[in-house]
């Protein structure tokens, strides 16, 4: 019975995460058929929101309107719930009812005042770290321009190990990554092959008895399997296709801790911790404890999120502008606040600013004209873009490293302001 209900709790999953793709790629009709099928198996509020915003780019904005207030109904503390409604109000020609919603959606998070900032220098820093994207480049004859790619892959290889389950220095967090309400599986949390075979070594050399740590659940039952979880994690147990997963431990986030639970990168509320949230049993002291056996740095389920606080604060570390002495003084909710600040300095003096974005497409340009120039055998040509190159690259990385200096003492004075 118990597998049958998660079976219906993964179907779900599959049908609103289908649904959110379609939204994404503009398949819009077939979106609000996946969204309806998601809620015809529960009624979940981030359900309703997903088919308000499938609706509204289909243009459908009463119909978004009244998605949108289902969603609000189940989950009223939901500011974004409010703000988006408020916009779909406003294009109603309601803007007395959307003033509403925006008041209602600043009542519970100030940061909606200044949502649009959030989230666009959420995008600009976002672009930049990992590594953003690498000129393509294919084979080209000149050595001085291979080299210039190269350096261009090396860089981008660095930046994506540095931010590939990077450890989380936000030590005040009681690890709200690692609470999830209902059983891990539901979230993709599995153990794949080499951390099982290693983890149950592990588990044996520390002669740790008692209750299996890890549960498994058998794939009969679960349509569309493959989409659900890595196919590397499904393996076969007594001639049956199953996942393994981490158990919970019985104790509860709780509605203090609750309170500060941070954003998501794009500043949307995590639906998936709450109060009731239980943690991993592999959590201990707010850390993994079973984070580098085998040699492999977390599970890969676990490693692909870094909440909107997570992110900055690896961001800082990364660019030499975290104090993680002063860091660790402050309470979650103010690390909380000090990453939205962080974020949109980085992004409004540094990685967003004209100067710095004018630059950086000019060397682009440049770049790939030396590409082309290249194949079609110009060398002169390709040589004057290739100096003209080095100096644009040049002058830009000399301007971030001026504009990171210049805002490292505004990203320093957030530490001393707040609580101090």
């Amino acid at each position: 019975m118990a597998h049958a209900s998660q079976a219906d709790e993964l179907r779900e999953k599959y049908y609103h995460s289908m649904g959110a793709a379609l939204t994404e790629e503009g398949n819009l009709e077939e979106a609000v058929v996946f969204f309806q099928k998601a809620i015809d198996i529960h009624d979940t509020p981030y359900a309703w929101c997903g088919l308000a915003r499938a609706l509204s780019d289909a243009g459908d904005t009463a119909g978004a309107v009244g998605a949108m207030t289902r969603a609000i109904k189940l989950a009223p503390g939901v500011p974004e719930y409010y703000h988006e409604r408020g916009i779909l109000l406003k294009a109603l020609g309601r803007p007395d009812l959307a003033d509403e919603d925006m008041k209602k959606a600043i009542g519970l998070d100030r940061n909606y005042e200044r949502i649009d900032m959030i989230r666009w220098a959420a995008r600009v820093v976002g672009q930049v770290f990992p590594g953003g994207s690498t000129q393509a480049g294919g084979e080209v004859r000149s050595r001085e321009l291979r080299d210039i790619l190269d350096r261009i892959k090396r860089g981008t290889r660095y930046m994506e190990d540095v931010f590939h389950k990077p450890s989380c220095p936000v030590a005040a967090c009681p690890a709200y990554c690692c609470h999830f309400t209902g059983k891990l599986l539901l979230h993709g949390v599995t153990v794949g092959p080499w951390k099982l075979l290693n983890l149950r070594d592990y588990l044996s050399e520390k002669g740790l008895s008692g209750e299996d740590p890890l549960e498994t659940f058998p794939l009969v039952q679960t349509e569309h399997s493959d989409s659900l979880f890595p196919p590397a994690d499904i393996m076969m147990r007594q001639g049956a296709a199953c996942v393994t997963f981490p158990r919970q431990k019985d104790s509860m986030l709780g509605g203090e801790l609750a309170r500060d639970i941070p954003k998501g990168q794009d500043y949307r509320t995590l639906m998936w911790i709450s109060e009731n949230a239980k943690p991993c049993i592999f959590l201990t002291n707010a850390k993994c404890s079973i984070y580098d056996v085998g040699g492999d740095p977390s599970l890969d389920s676990c490693a692909s999120f870094l909440c909107m606080t997570g992110f900055v604060f690896v961001v800082l570390k990364y660019l030499g502008l975290l104090n993680e002495e002063a860091a660790t003084a402050k309470t979650m909710a103010e690390l909380n606040a000090i990453a939205v600040d962080a974020l949109i300095i980085l992004a409004r003096d540094v990685y967003g600013s004209e100067e710095v974005e004018v630059c950086a497409r000019e060397a682009a340009q440049e770049l790939a004209c030396a590409i082309e120039e290249d194949r079609a055998k110009n060398d002169a040509s390709r040589d004057a873009a290739i100096e003209h190159y080095s100096l644009l690259k040049s002058r830009h990385d000399g301007l971030i490293e001026r504009l990171i200096a210049a805002c490292g003492q505004k990203i320093a004075n957030l530490f001393v302001s707040r609580g101090e």
